[in-house]
């Protein structure tokens, strides 16, 4: 079911403030140059698409914000929309789905200005900001349908409209606008000519491409006041929520977008200053130890969380009052979130390692409500992590999760949430019921597909966890592979006298943990492709041992103490440091036998 309107029909219907942009649209975002092309589209008759229109009615209108078009767009100064003043409300509006930036750059062509800096202006130069309306060439019109553009469209200054040479004759376009279904394209044509201070020998060059100009007047007033170019298909669904996953579905083609970067969106049009301060936020944790990535997905999750609100991601959860509870606990969601991230860098994760922003919540939620950061509670909390990265609980139902560890933390006074215990302990978690039957208990069966992970993140938290006395948050580690990597190209196992039959099992083992240290990144990279007997003992090219004492090394590193270090025993080695990993594994991450039932 749908609607067609002619382009003029559509620049009244905003005039009189019957179409607006929800919040969930970006900002308007479309240069110049693209603008100009529209039009060279629309005037030379091709498709420029369909729009999705959201009829909201009654009530539901004062729910949601909606913003105005832009009107006069400064790229500097002026380019985010006014919010819609709810007097100004009809008992019907529409709001635009998809076609925003179409419709945007039709309105400010033909109702406002265009002000784009200066080629090679300083941004702080008010004077590289000139206004600017849109005009068309009369007098230049390409033959050849082939080209890029056959009308030439400008946003000009009024002293440049004036510039009129044989080539040049600017047509101010919204003049159109004013026309009636009938006009008079002669009268139109003479009021232009007279209009301007145009030498005579120009009026000559007028007069011989009088045919032409009236030809691409008349194609003007026919593409934006007779023709239906506008074609809409009408919603009028009256969930927020509903409408919301069309917006994601029907605007997914292009830029991926985020249902909680919409979301945000809706925020910030509420709350004035939260753009900024959670641009300048994310910019200050996400340049915290090596790095991270955390972007409007994980502030809006975190801020629904830490004040208590509902977890779910719906437009409910953004009610106006629990924005106000974000904007009053702004202060206190940056602090626990910093202080959440600073124990990651100490525990040496970053954004290439941390597999899912969703597990630090509960530590920022412990933070924000008084929860104390004693070493004993920093233990619990760098194994409540691993625990719940590597049993990966927050895929799926991230939401319900975070929302059952959240109810396991704290218990409700009178209107106000406090927590339960002052230290953190993951023992708390580990008798939680999650949705999906999901678990942060770690189990046997758990354990023997930890030990066939390959080198990435999940290696990393366990060998992490084996190294405990590591300072991560000071010194660069890295995953370092006991025998090199590069011995186990097929050349190399050919040229060591391996087997052929095992080639294609040993370069699985390679990456695997049990062929894994933790190493400082100058001594890994000292190391390099140095087979490791050669590298402990310093036989071969180097004759200097890297290690003064290589039993010690051997038990800190859980390399096995009887087990010759060549290569062609890599497979005893292999299954020697897999047994003993097992053990350890089982020790740190606190993993009950099948009989144990204490």
């Amino acid at each position: 079911m749908g609607n067609e309107y002619s382009i003029k029909e559509i620049m009244e219907m905003i005039g009189r403030n019957e179409i607006y942009l929800p919040a969930i649209q970006r900002k308007f975002v479309w240069k110049y140059e693209q603008i100009e092309s529209l039009f060279d589209s629309i005037m030379r008759n091709y498709p420029i698409g369909m729009f999705l229109f959201w009829f909201v009615r009654g009530e539901k209108k004062n729910e949601y914000t909606f913003y105005k078009f832009l009107q006069n767009y400064h790229e500097r100064d002026r380019k985010f929309n006014e919010i819609a003043p709810k007097p100004e409300l009809k008992e019907e509006i529409i709001g635009v789905l998809d076609g925003q930036q179409r419709l945007s750059s039709m309105y400010i062509a033909l109702q406002g200005t265009y002000a784009y800096k200066k080629r090679y202006a300083q941004w702080n130069n008010d004077n590289a900001f000139l206004q600017r309306k849109f005009y068309l060439n009369l007098l230049n019109q390409s033959t050849n349908d082939e080209e890029d553009y056959k009308y030439e469209f400008k946003f000009l200054t009024d002293q440049e409209a004036q510039q009129i040479d044989s080539k040049h004759l600017w047509f101010l376009v919204r003049n159109v606008l004013e026309w009636g279904d009938d006009p008079e394209i002669d009268d139109y044509y003479d009021t232009l000519v007279d209009q301007y201070n145009i030498p005579e020998e120009i009026k000559d060059v007028i007069k011989e491409n009088r045919g032409q100009l009236k030809k691409i007047l008349r194609i003007l007033h026919q593409r934006l006041i007779l023709e239906k170019l506008i074609n809409s298909y009408k919603i009028e669904e009256q969930n927020l929520d509903n409408i919301l996953d069309i917006f994601v579905r029907v605007n997914s083609g292009g830029t991926v977008l985020s249902k909680s970067d919409l979301l945000f969106s809706t925020i910030v049009a509420n709350w004035e200053e939260g753009r900024d301060e959670i641009e300048k936020f994310l910019k200050s944790v996400n340049k915290k130890g090596d790095g991270f990535w955390f972007n409007n997905d994980f502030i809006m999750r975190s801020c629904l969380v830490l004040t208590d609100c509902p977890v779910l991601f719906k437009v409910n959860s953004f009610k106006k009052e629990n924005i106000e509870k974000i904007k009053k606990e702004w202060e206190n969601i940056k602090i626990a979130i910093s202080k959440s991230i600073d124990l990651l860098v100490e525990f040496g994760f970053s954004g290439e390692n941390i597999t899912s922003h969703n597990a630090i919540l509960p530590v920022a939620y412990h933070f924000i409500k008084g929860g104390n950061d004693s070493p004993n509670s920093k233990n619990e909390i760098r194994s409540y992590i691993i625990h719940s990265l590597l049993k990966q609980v927050y895929g799926g139902q991230g939401d319900q999760v975070l929302s059952s560890l959240r109810d396991a933390l704290r218990k409700k006074e009178d209107d106000n949430y406090t927590l339960l215990q002052s230290d953190f302990s993951l023992n708390t978690f580990l008798r939680t019921k999650l949705s999906g039957n999901k678990s942060l208990e770690i189990t046997t069966g758990d354990i023997e597909e930890i030990l066939q992970y390959k080198k990435g993140p999940y290696t990393f938290m366990v060998l992490s966890l084996l190294y405990p006395n590591l300072k991560f948050g000071q010194v660069k580690f890295h995953q370092d592979h006991i025998h090199p990597a590069s011995l186990f190209t097929n050349a190399k196992l050919r040229r060591n006298n391996i087997p052929e039959e095992n080639w294609k099992n040993w370069q699985e083992m390679k990456d695997q943990l049990p062929n894994l240290q933790l190493m400082e990144g100058k001594e890994n990279e000292s190391k390099s492709k140095t087979p490791i007997k050669n590298w402990l003992y310093g036989t071969g090219d180097n004759n200097t041992p890297n290690v003064v004492d290589v039993d010690k090394y051997k038990v800190d590193n859980y390399i096995p103490e009887n087990v010759d270090l060549d290569l062609d025993n890599f497979e005893e080695f292999y299954n020697e440091r897999l047994n003993i990993f097992i053990e350890q594994i089982k020790n740190v991450l606190g993993v009950r036998n099948p009989t144990d039932t204490s």
